[in-house]
């Protein structure tokens, strides 16, 4: 996309890239809607039919913006509405697949999880493996676009390229509904955010109070009760303070110790949210620059030239590569020993190699740099005045774009660990009438740590307005410097992370969370 926007839309490389950053944030930014829909008003799958409409219609309408003569932009060409109207319609539309990602994302993976029963011991190992390849799912579809669809997108045209995804996601659309008499469907347990604001004022207006001599005296209703949640938690001995909160008072604001305990869970995984945002700032870079200076790299593959961003696909082959091995052989290996890796742990190793990854990334780009003045291309592109163009093959520069593939394989390995670690710790440590919010916080792990890309991307801008780190003209600029840069944030972010993972204690994942669960009515 980074590339259409400059080589299609016309936009300068660093714009392309924090426009790119904002709007990806902002994917990650509107699950927290959703997940309130899904927890508190609809229910999972409705939320997810819904917006996954309004996500088509975004892409039929990216899909038109590159089919209809009126709009359609080409690569130095003004369309006739212009380029403006063109920008505008497109971005409109790009917002609107932002807006219904809201709905999916937070929705899916936890409707996934939903499906296997909490008190089984089996099936919660079966849930554990779902969300390994749930995510190796996502990563194929990711692959055949980089390798199918950009192709089509380059040789076709961008509206039969934007248009193929759009009618198989139609298709995605029906094989839901076509299931929809199978699925488990948990009730909707009301407003998350208003339990844990009742549980956070009560402790406060109790504070004064005696706690009482033994947790069981706190106020527990059976879970049919009426206004209470459908399911129970067990006590835990942290954040005791919010124990006041369930001293039964007997007034209408009383709440009960399993919602002190859902809101204990779900603040105990703020600390950890703050050092996962740092990873996915650090993460951001791989996918958004490489492709320019990939683009004026050698592309050659046989006879024929690949599109730079097509190899991002190795990223897709570091996830299944990572998940077979993780799945098949580190997981029953380290379980036969009964030395399970915790999930802490298992997000702390996706710090490291995504560490390894940017250092790739720099190390590729320092070789790049110097390959470009050992073979006097900047003073060729110079002597070429002001119609040169970095794109001409006088210009390509004689190193292989495959090296590429060691910064994007390294960092679909990191995934697996942090990005499937983090799902999933956010899904099991929290209730489950959270389930859909503890998805979306993890999601907003994606949305900060763009944001705070962006904003790192502007910064080092203004600071070098005369010396570019992301130059336009990849024959020019810092692109190491920028890798080298994140990939010491991202180590300091490690420092951080393993500080406050040491203290958190993984809320034991077992049969005492009882709920009821509903199938074929919601």
């Amino acid at each position: 996309m980074g590339l259409y926007l400059k080589n299609i839309l016309g936009y300068q490389a660093d714009t392309a890239s924090q426009l790119l950053q904002v709007w990806k944030a902002t994917v990650y930014l509107t699950p927290l809607i959703g997940a309130y829909l899904a927890d508190a008003v609809m229910g999972r799958f409705w939320v997810i039919l819904v917006f996954s409409i309004v996500y088509m219609l975004g892409m039929l309408g990216i899909t038109l913006v590159n089919l209809i003569p009126a709009l359609k932009p080409l690569a130095g060409i003004t369309p006739p509405v212009g380029m403006s109207a063109t920008r505008d319609i497109f971005w409109a539309f790009m917002y609107l697949t932002a807006l219904g990602s809201g709905g999916i994302k937070p929705c899916v993976s936890s409707f996934g999880g939903d499906q296997f029963k909490e008190d089984s011991p089996r099936e919660r190992k079966w849930r554990s493996r779902f969300f390994n390849f749930f995510y190796a799912v996502i990563n194929i579809g990711s692959l055949v676009a980089t390798t199918v669809v950009v192709g089509v997108q380059e040789s076709k045209g961008y509206g039969i390229g934007f248009g193929i995804p759009t009618i198989f996601f139609g298709v995605a659309i029906a094989a839901f509904i076509f299931g929809y008499k199978l699925y488990v469907r948990l009730p909707v347990e009301g407003s998350p955010f208003t339990r844990i604001w009742r549980v956070c004022a009560g402790a406060v207006a109790k504070r004064k109070m005696a706690a009482p001599a033994s947790p069981t005296d706190l106020y527990e209703p059976p879970p049919d009760a009426k206004k209470n949640v459908q399911f129970k938690m067990p006590h835990t001995h942290h954040m005791q303070c919010l124990d006041k909160a369930a001293i039964n008072t007997g007034d209408i604001y009383q709440v009960s110790l399993t919602e002190v305990e859902e809101t204990k869970a779900f603040l105990g995984i703020v600390p950890l949210f703050m050092c996962i945002c740092i990873y996915q700032m650090a993460y951001d870079p791989i996918f958004t620059l490489l492709p320019y200076p990939g683009n004026v790299m050698d592309r050659r593959m046989g006879s024929t030239e690949i599109p730079a961003s097509s190899i991002s696909f190795a990223n897709t082959f570091g996830v299944l590569f990572t998940v077979a091995i993780y799945d098949f052989i580190v997981v029953p290996i380290t379980q036969k020993m009964n030395r399970p890796i915790s999930m802490t742990l298992r997000i702390g190793l996706g710090f490291v190699i995504q560490i390894m990854a940017l250092v790739s990334a720099a190390l590729i780009e320092m070789a790049r740099y110097k390959l470009v003045q050992s073979k006097g291309l900047v003073a060729k592109f110079n002597a070429g005045g002001a119609t040169a163009d970095a794109m001409n093959p006088a210009y390509t520069e004689p190193m292989s774009i495959w090296w590429q593939f060691i910064p994007y394989f390294l960092t679909g390995m990191s995934e697996v660990f942090t990005n499937i670690g983090t799902m999933e710790l956010f899904y099991t440590q929290v209730s489950p009438g959270m389930r859909s919010l503890g998805t979306s916080v993890y999601l907003l792990t994606v949305a900060v740590g763009t944001y705070m890309a962006s904003a790192l991307n502007m910064l080092v801008t203004v600071a070098s307005p005369n010396d570019l780190w992301v130059a336009n003209n990849p024959l020019f600029g810092h692109y190491d410097w920028y890798f080298w840069l994140n990939a010491a944030i991202l180590t300091a972010g490690l420092g951080a992370y393993v500080t406050i993972a040491r203290g958190y204690k993984e809320k034991p994942v077992t049969g005492a969370e009882q709920v009821c669960s509903v199938s074929g009515s919601d």
